[in-house]
């Protein structure tokens, strides 16, 4: 996950999220997300990894987001008769 970069976190208490801004250097994509502030909370103490568990979190998010504007596929089938 050294490819992930953390450029910004800003919390929104009002709200109860975190928006998070981030770099995937590999990929050269900039973009931020918004998670909840338990979720982030849980990800920032969670166990040894700490940041590694944001990114984690961040990666996760990315992915459920990508995921849903991917398009639904559906199959046509269409019969001819025969004269």
């Amino acid at each position: 996950m050294d490819s992930l970069l953390i450029t910004n976190y800003k919390p929104d208490y009002n709200n109860n999220i975190m928006t998070i801004s981030f770099v995937i250097k590999n990929l050269a994509i900039s973009s931020e997300i918004t998670i909840t502030m338990d979720d982030f909370n849980t990800a920032i103490t969670s166990g040894a990894g700490g940041v590694d568990n944001v990114k984690l979190k961040v990666l996760d998010t990315l992915i459920d987001s990508l995921t849903a504007l991917k398009p639904v596929t559906t199959t046509t089938t269409t019969t001819t008769k025969e004269a």
